[in-house]
């Protein structure tokens, strides 16, 4: 066995359940944004974003094992032929457990993709109920306006 094969495979596992991890994290934020759990969907915001930085980071380690430096009989041979692939990436494409993986990693990134439109449509709908909210404030506005603010305190100010 390659080891350099069985580490790009150990990543790309790895790089998978990050991303499942993310999935389920953003099901646990349209939960708690929906439920008004402010909290809770500022937890699954910050993790989130921790693990996309450990997503960045695999990728760019698999890309530093994909794109391996060419020796100096593959760098003539790329200078006559620039249209040929890398043997690197001509290996990736012959190799099917890394090429199964890389099919489960675009059927994922599918449904990631569908969790962002969701949660886009959801920051969206809530920006338009605010901001009907703060019109609506606005327009009433006038009508309850702040009290004026006398010298002594209210009986609950004095209690405080």
């Amino acid at each position: 066995m390659n080891p350099d094969r069985e580490k790009i495979l150990s990543l790309l596992e790895r790089r998978l359940e990050l991303v499942r991890a993310l999935i389920r994290l953003g099901a646990l934020w349209r939960r708690a944004f929906i439920d008004w759990n402010l909290d809770q969907s500022e937890q699954c915001a910050t993790e989130e974003e921790k693990l996309s930085r450990q997503i960045l980071a695999l990728d760019m380690e698999i890309a530093s094992h994909h794109t391996r430096p060419l020796q100096r009989s593959e760098q003539n041979s790329a200078v006559h032929s620039a249209a040929a692939p890398a043997p690197a990436e001509m290996d990736w494409q012959k190799d099917g457990r890394i090429r199964e993986m890389l099919d489960r990693m675009r059927a994922l990134h599918l449904e990631l993709k569908q969790s962002n439109e969701i949660r886009k449509a959801i920051l969206n709908r809530s920006k338009i109920t605010m901001t009907a909210l703060r019109n609506l404030f606005n327009s009433h506005a006038p009508t309850y306006a702040a009290p004026t603010p006398s010298s002594t305190g209210t009986i609950y100010e004095e209690r405080v």
